[in-house]
């Protein structure tokens, strides 16, 4: 027995427990993948339209156009490229890669407890899993849920939920901690509670108004947010 009244707790992966998009060329991703869909006939105004968005809003919107106009199994395919892109820059970032203040010790005392762990981010499955084996993490989590076209990313609760699901847990048992906004849209959609970790990019007004549970500084009180509960 954990002694918790928690079941399971997911993790959000970049800004939370390590440091990668700090070191990953997101504007030079932004544009290949740009350039990606273009030579991929995809409609130049469609293109224009998602990539003001930002990257990661784009690849959703892009996605939803061409399952729309090519139907599911082109969709699929562009997204893919598109996606593949992304994950090369990503792990490019893995090689310097650093960990968020408290994790190794926060997660050591949840495994202590017998709490399972899991992490659902909007990384690819191959940059977050080598980002935790560089960092000797791996072995704290049941399961990784990565960017995958099957499911939509947050703050749509998909990942989260098969995150959950992986780890045996009903997320209205569990806890969702990241440091977005959309990490907390995600956790709250999925009946989970929810803590935030604010790094200096945090739009903290927004993660405030999706109803953060708690909002602590860094990870080294979050054990003492979870005896609480």
């Amino acid at each position: 027995m954990s002694g918790l009244n928690v079941q399971g707790i997911v993790f959000d992966l970049d800004a939370t427990l390590i440091n990668l998009g700090g070191f990953v060329e997101w504007r030079k991703a932004h544009e290949e993948i740009v350039e990606n869909y273009l030579e991929l006939d995809c409609d130049d105004e469609t293109v224009a339209a998602c990539s003001a968005k930002g990257l990661f809003t784009m690849l959703e919107e892009m996605y939803e156009n061409l399952q729309y106009q090519r139907g599911d199994e082109e969709a699929r395919s562009v997204q893919d490229s598109a996606y593949d892109i992304l994950s090369g820059f990503e792990e490019k970032g893995v090689e310097s890669c650093t960990l968020m203040d408290g994790c190794v010790n926060t997660l050591d005392w949840i495994k202590e407890k017998g709490v399972p762990m899991g992490i659902c981010t909007s990384n690819s499955l191959k940059s977050a899993e080598a980002a935790l084996d560089l960092q000797g993490l791996s072995h704290y989590f049941k399961v990784v849920v990565g960017r995958n076209v099957d499911f939509p990313m947050k703050p749509h609760p998909a990942q989260l939920v098969e995150c959950f699901r992986q780890i045996s847990v009903e997320p209205s048992r569990g806890v969702m901690v990241g440091d977005s906004h959309k990490d907390i849209i995600a956790g709250k959609k999925a009946g989970a509670f929810t803590i935030g970790v604010p790094v200096y990019f945090t739009r903290l007004e927004l993660m405030k108004d999706a109803d953060v549970d708690i909002i602590i500084n860094n990870l080294n009180a979050l054990p003492a947010v979870l005896e609480g509960l």
